[in-house]
């Protein structure tokens, strides 16, 4: 169970540093996100209107995708049951699932530009991964 529990936090756990002056949205963080000197082209294709990872599995914790009140990683689809605005900040609650668990989370997001995305590990102080958006 912690080694679930630990790749479900790899990838969602996202408590935020300081940052912009606004607090971002979670329609602010809408679409795909590849970690930063990931290629999203790698990580997430087009189909049609939508974009989904291209092998959810094999892309590791790489990238994280946002449609509505969904945000799906490469281990767990979460969503978003409860948002907050912390100082320039986003904490929301996650409800996730994996094949096996489902787990609350609480996550939060750094957003300095429209383009870039801050994930804060909550068991490291200031210890985070940069995203970037990708234009699909």
């Amino acid at each position: 169970m912690d080694k679930i529990r630990g790749a479900v936090l790899t990838v969602f756990l996202i408590s935020l540093a300081t940052g912009g002056a606004q607090a971002a949205t979670i329609r602010e963080l809408q679409g795909a996100w590849a970690m930063k000197g990931s290629k999203c082209e790698e990580i997430f294709r087009k189909v049609g209107k939508k974009v989904e990872f291209k092998d959810r599995i094999a892309s590791t914790s790489t990238g994280l995708l946002f449609t509505g009140n969904k945000v799906a990683g490469p281990m767990a689809v979460c969503t978003v049951t409860q948002v907050r605005k912390k100082s320039s900040h986003l904490s929301a609650q996650l409800s996730c699932e994996t094949s096996m668990i489902i787990e609350e989370l609480s996550v939060g997001f750094d957003l300095p530009s429209p383009s870039e995305l801050k994930r804060f590990d909550p068991f490291g102080d200031n210890t985070y991964v940069t995203y970037q958006k990708c234009n699909l």
